[in-house]
């Protein structure tokens, strides 16, 4: 980037799982609610608040704009701009990095974009074979009721049930789960390990629990993340069957994220306010890649992440606070064996540059998504909001925080505090 963007604090609702306290409500409800109590609290005059850039991943028929309701269902003023984006997981990612675009080309203005996404599995709703999607149309068209009824008695019933939205990726066929199946026999990441890995991000998310509590903003009495297991333990989670695979599976529901309901939120400061808005950090520089998905769904933190360190000629030693967003175990443990392998590196990504090794145990400090949950439009922000609160607490500089998404893409964001 040339020019490094502010990044303001900001707040986040806690996570809980889907079909769990928040399943009463949609996106807009949990997105306006937290809003509604940012501004609350919020320490700078809000009419600075111009734009906002807000993303969710699952569509609901009935929302066309979830930014631009977030606007209109809160106390922001109705003259606030604002439009949706989708990224898969890496959703709040692109909200904060497309609004730091913004201020490079305008860094002239002054005003502050409000960035956030959010996630509600629980208001997700089934969807209608293109049978009954046909059907359903039709009654739409002209003609008497007998005609209506005859086209309704043809269709066997079976056919207008709704059905569960697919998991599967559309151009391969195959879920999250099972191209990350392929990855752990690829990279012979062993279950004992993953598993491992999982507890420590509980274990972490457990200690940082009173880090974060300033972060959240309760929601329908709730005022923590529930998903967070103080008390796993490896021989409650080797017990569990494998998800994915029931044969040679080794990714299990204690080693993967679960469907999580919850918003976060930060702010992006233009340059020209920060007098008056002070950052708490700054966005530094960011990537977005995509890959092969036959070289693995979910390989490509690893190459983003690379090209930011090269580009800075930083090394991994040079990070004080790094999180790979955990869709599983698995996942991470192979970018970690993929940054770390040289022939990797050179012949799959392209790249020369050697950071350094990669310590699995220095990742993920105050864990990730296994522990949390995962709210996809939501989770981007949520780790930059952990990496800048753990910059502060400890008095660091740099922090990097990187996820892969649906569609084998992937994104990272560097982000230091002055």
């Amino acid at each position: 980037m040339k020019q490094p963007i502010g990044l303001k604090l900001g707040y986040r609702t806690p996570f809980v799982k889907m079909d769990g306290p928040f399943q009463k409500l949609n996106t807009v409800d949990l997105s306006t609610r937290l809003v509604d109590e940012m501004l609350r609290k919020i320490d700078f005059d809000e009419k600075h608040i111009g734009h906002a850039v807000w993303g969710m991943v699952v569509p609901d028929p009935n929302i066309y704009s979830i930014a631009r309701e977030v606007v209109l269902g809160t106390d922001l003023s109705n003259s606030v701009e604002a439009y949706s984006v989708s990224r898969a997981c890496a959703t709040s990612l692109q909200a904060t990095t497309s609004a730091a675009l913004y201020y490079q080309a305008f860094p002239e203005e002054r005003s502050v974009t409000l960035a956030g996404g959010v996630e509600s599995f629980s208001a997700a709703r089934p969807i209608l074979t293109k049978q009954a999607a046909k059907y359903f149309k039709s009654l739409a068209l002209k003609g008497s009721f007998f005609e209506k009824l005859s086209r309704t008695l043809s269709i066997p019933f079976a056919k207008l049930l709704p059905v569960a939205p697919s998991a599967k990726e559309y151009s391969t066929g195959l879920t999250m789960g099972e191209h990350c199946e392929l990855m752990v026999r690829e990279f012979k990441v062993a279950r004992a390990r993953q598993d491992a890995f999982a507890l420590r991000s509980h274990q972490n998310a457990a200690r940082a629990r009173e880090f974060i509590s300033p972060l959240l903003i309760p929601i329908e009495g709730v005022n923590r993340d529930t998903i967070i297991r103080d008390n796993t333990s490896l021989e409650q989670l080797s017990k569990l069957k494998p998800a994915f695979d029931s044969d040679q599976g080794t990714i299990t529901a204690g080693n993967a994220s679960p469907f999580t309901d919850g918003a976060s939120a930060i702010y992006v400061v233009g340059p020209a306010l920060e007098a008056e808005v002070k950052p708490d950090a700054r966005l530094i520089d960011f990537e977005y890649v995509g890959v092969d998905p036959a070289s693995g769904l979910l390989m490509g933190p690893a190459l983003a992440m690379l090209r930011v360190l090269k580009r800075h000629q930083l090394k991994w030693k040079d990070l004080d606070y790094l999180e790979i967003h955990e869709a599983f175990a698995g996942q991470v443990l192979s970018n970690v064996d993929a940054v770390n392998s040289l022939d990797y590196r050179k012949n799959k990504y392209g790249i020369e540059y050697d950071p350094g090794v990669l310590d699995e145990a220095t990742i993920n400090p105050w864990g990730s998504s296994i522990s949390y949950g995962h709210p996809f439009g939501a989770t981007g922000a949520r780790m930059l909001l952990h990496a800048i609160t753990y910059l502060k607490k400890y008095n660091k500089k740099r922090a990097m925080v990187t996820a892969c998404t649906a569609g084998a893409l992937a994104g990272a964001c560097l982000v230091e505090r002055s």
